[in-house]
């Protein structure tokens, strides 16, 4: 389709994907006089882009036209949205116009709703690191692009190794394929070439929740060494433990409706609570609030001048008790 629109958190994805785009619409001997990028801050971006991509291409190869963050797909003026109705069918064939947006586009605003019916859509979400399942597959999937070949457990320990940094996949997967040269590459691979570079403050909150002090405290160390800032730790920390009250006291409450749940504990997406309650079936509302007290005390401590190290450990081990 003429009409590619991308959307999501992943900028590293979707740039990735943008270079695919650009490599096979454009040759670069022309991409010069084919290539055209407009910024959003520039009320003459969408005139210029409309005529370039009505424009045939110079010489070989297509057109490829880009509007970073465009208002197109917000606030469209009734000029623009009439031009617009009157160009897009008639697009050549040999040029495309690519729209990217942090946001996902409103299907009931008038120039998305048109753009929509002549354009692909691609989506290039940030895969909270709770969801596994799902970074497993996304694994799987550049892994295929990248020609590599994994074993079920060597994605695992992957992904437990990299979280959901998608530019850090890549490169890791790029050198497995390298060492393997043509070799399933098996858990055992991934422990030896991979660094675990995915510690962080939810897994710490799953080990203080767990009275795991000695994972706990290791962890605390890693994010020391990342250079973790620890107010921001504490907010991290101080966030799981209320989802985990408020579902807790929900379930207590003999709440039926997940909708509910999700609105009291502000949870975006309803599949985590399937999760959420495992995590607190053996935890007491009473120690939850503890431990609320405990990162509060925490918080002051640190915002008072505690040494970070010190601060952090002393508090953790008191949580975990």
């Amino acid at each position: 389709m003429p009409i590619q629109i991308y959307w999501g958190e992943d900028e590293f994805l979707m740039s990735r994907v943008i270079k695919q785009l650009r490599s096979r619409v454009l040759d670069e001997r022309w991409a010069s006089f084919n290539y055209s990028e407009y910024p959003p801050d520039s009320k003459d971006s969408i005139p210029q882009a409309i005529a370039d991509i009505m424009t045939p291409p110079l010489g070989t190869g297509g057109r490829l036209v880009y509007l970073p963050s465009s208002t197109l797909l917000g606030v469209c003026p009734k000029e623009m949205l009439q031009q617009l109705e009157h160009i897009l069918a008639i697009v050549p064939a040999t040029n495309f116009l690519l729209i990217t947006t942090i946001n996902k586009p409103d299907s009931r605003n008038k120039s998305v709703k048109l753009l929509l019916q002549f354009a692909q859509v691609k989506e290039f979400p940030s895969i909270p690191q709770w969801q596994t399942d799902t970074l497993i597959k996304q694994a799987r999937n550049l892994a295929k692009e990248t020609g590599s070949e994994f074993t079920p457990d060597a994605y695992r320990v992957l992904v437990e190794a990299v979280g959901n940094n998608t530019r850090l996949l890549v490169t890791q997967l790029e050198k497995l394929k390298v060492y393997a040269n043509g070799v399933t590459v098996n858990a055992d691979t991934v422990r030896e070439l991979v660094t675990n570079n995915a510690t962080n403050s939810l897994q710490l909150a799953s080990a203080i929740r767990t009275g795991n002090v000695s994972l706990a405290l290791k962890l605390v160390e890693d994010l020391i060494t990342r250079n973790e800032p620890s107010l921001k730790i504490v907010a991290t920390l101080t966030t799981a433990f209320r989802t985990w009250l408020v579902v807790k006291l929900c379930i207590a409450a003999n709440y039926q409706d997940d909708s509910a749940i999700a609105f009291l504990a502000e949870i975006k997406n309803l599949k985590r609570l399937y999760f959420l309650r495992q995590e607190v079936a053996s935890i007491s509302a009473g120690d939850l609030q503890k431990a609320l007290s405990v990162l509060l005390e925490l918080e002051l401590m640190l915002k008072n001048g505690w040494d970070e190290k010190m601060a952090l450990e002393t508090q953790i081990v008191k949580t975990c008790a």
